[in-house]
């Protein structure tokens, strides 16, 4: 539990005001760190407090830029997809974070609960970016305690593919589609559908 309401509840909240309001993403981890800033330690929140999200973000849109020059997405792509998953390091097995990539797929159901991402078409070279605030938040918001540092990674994740959606469209542009899904969540979890990309930019769902 994250002070008395429950995680699930937490994380779920922090979605829809995200897919809502399309925040920045220092907005978005503005708010997800004050959501679980009853269940973090004020070292784990200062340090994360501290952090340049815009440093952060000129080098995630370094590393989606590189992604999608080395390794275009094909036309017959109809979604987008940003997962995490747990992973450690090769020399430090003691510490446990949530590791970020991207892939596509030639398929989209809106209701079969994410089993669409589950077998990309597309799964670039480059697709998993280094990300040091990620394995920040895993070491100092351990999940054998809490939910917190999924909560934030989760937000992270979620934020960055919405601000990287319009360079992807960019790049595989409208040809027989009008939209393009793109979701974000947890390979052994939940996939939230973040909204759809048009030539005009982010539609949100529904």
């Amino acid at each position: 539990m994250i002070g008395e309401r429950d995680d699930f509840d937490i994380q779920c909240d922090l979605m829809q005001r995200l897919i809502d309001e399309q925040p920045t993403l220092d907005q978005a981890m503005n708010n997800a760190l004050q959501a679980v800033k009853p269940g973090i330690s004020e070292r784990a929140y200062k340090a994360i407090s501290a952090t340049n999200y815009s440093a952060v973000l000129d080098r995630s849109r370094k590393w989606m830029q590189l992604v999608l020059r080395s390794d275009p997405p094909p036309q017959s792509l109809c979604a987008f997809y940003f997962g995490l998953f747990d992973t450690r390091g090769r020399f430090d097995h003691k510490n446990e974070w949530q590791q970020l990539y991207i892939s596509g797929a030639d398929q989209f159901d809106p209701d079969d609960e994410g089993e669409w991402a589950c077998d990309p078409l597309w799964m670039p070279k480059y697709r998993y970016p280094r990300i040091r605030l990620m394995k920040l938040i895993g070491k100092l918001c351990p999940y054998k305690e809490n939910q917190a540092g999924f909560t934030l990674s989760s937000s992270f994740a979620a934020a960055l593919a919405m601000d990287h959606a319009s360079m992807i469209t960019e790049t595989i542009g409208f040809g027989s589609v009008d939209e393009y899904p793109i979701a974000s969540g947890h390979d052994a979890g939940d996939i939230h559908i973040l909204g759809y990309m048009t030539p005009n930019g982010l539609r949100r769902p529904g």
